[in-house]
């Protein structure tokens, strides 16, 4: 008589909010009776997010919610990865299907909005997984990898040239993760783009004048991201010929066009000018719409500066 008494619409409730507004059908088991929970499913008290995974009809159902069903479907042994872990880790926006990796034994299927990838022995325990939001995902570098043929063609070599230059991933730890899926879909421009970042680039404006102007055979081969000291402190040239004491600096529009900008890098020519170097500066238009011209520039002075180096 007293089990008709109970409020299993509050026991639900108590028992979804005890687990942060999600609970798997066998958490819920072991509070409600099947029938009662079944009735709930039914009448669509409770809708479900990924199979075996109950939110309240009321509850939230936002990116964070969505990840955490993810995980409990699927758990244990579990992480976020591809581009879902990629907008865990801050650089890529949030998506559907979402993504998850799980050892090459777990058989766990997938769902409509979800790919569950199995992956030979995965273990979310060992240093393949980390945690970020207070959520298990793969290692920024494995994530790039995963990520590669899942992002736009456009959009791979600029973001992962950004990575990198923001210091959250070496190129190293990148060609590490590769060589365990050295069949991932878009690998010789993954394989270039860590090249470019080896060589020095930091910025698409400086790959395309890498690939297009600057490693052209009638060039000598230049030096990326050369480090010289100044009075001022130690700067970067895009590209420089030290023999030639020759610098090639890329002004793209994101810290090349306001007054303040131009203050400062009028200032470094100076001082770079005192050395005894010569800066040219191109911008992304020289470069996309004339690599030919830019190149024969670039030839021109470089020819110049040798003879004159060489008369001194």
């Amino acid at each position: 008589m007293q089990a008709a008494l109970v409020d299993w619409r509050q026991v639900i409730r108590q028992t979804l909010a005890d687990r942060g507004g999600l609970a798997t059908r066998q958490q819920l088991l072991e509070r409600i009776p099947a029938v009662v929970l079944d009735g709930h499913i039914g009448r669509k008290n409770l809708t479900r997010v990924f199979p075996h995974v109950y939110r309240l009809r009321d509850g939230a159902e936002d990116e964070m919610t969505l990840m955490r069903a993810a995980l409990a479907h699927a758990a244990p042994g579990a992480a976020l990865s591809h581009t879902t872990a990629l907008f865990v880790w801050g650089l890529w926006r949030f998506e559907r299907p979402l993504h998850l990796t799980v050892d090459h034994g777990v058989r766990r299927a997938g769902a409509s909005d979800l790919i569950v990838h199995r992956r030979l022995r995965f273990d979310p325990t060992s240093t393949q997984v980390v945690e970020r939001r207070a959520l298990p995902v793969t290692t920024l570098p494995r994530t790039i990898v995963d990520s590669w043929p899942l992002l736009p063609v456009h959009d791979r070599r600029p973001l992962l040239l950004d990575i990198t230059r923001r210091g959250l991933t070496t190129a190293d730890l990148v060609r590490e993760a590769l060589t365990e899926r050295p069949n991932v879909g878009g690998r010789r421009l993954l394989l270039q783009t860590l090249d470019l970042i080896d060589d020095g680039v930091e910025s698409e404006l400086e790959a395309h004048g890498v690939l297009n102007v600057f490693r052209h055979r009638s060039l000598p081969r230049s030096v990326g991201q050369y480090r010289l000291p100044l009075l001022s402190g130690t700067v970067k040239l895009d590209r420089a010929w030290p023999e030639a004491k020759l610098a090639i600096e890329l002004d793209g529009a994101r810290y090349h066009t306001s007054p303040e900008d131009r203050r400062r890098d009028l200032a470094r020519d100076r001082e770079l000018a005192a050395l005894g170097w010569v800066v040219l500066r191109f911008t992304f238009a020289d470069v996309l719409r004339d690599p030919d011209g830019v190149r024969a520039k670039v030839l021109e002075v470089y020819r110049t500066r040798m003879a004159q180096l060489r008369a001194s």
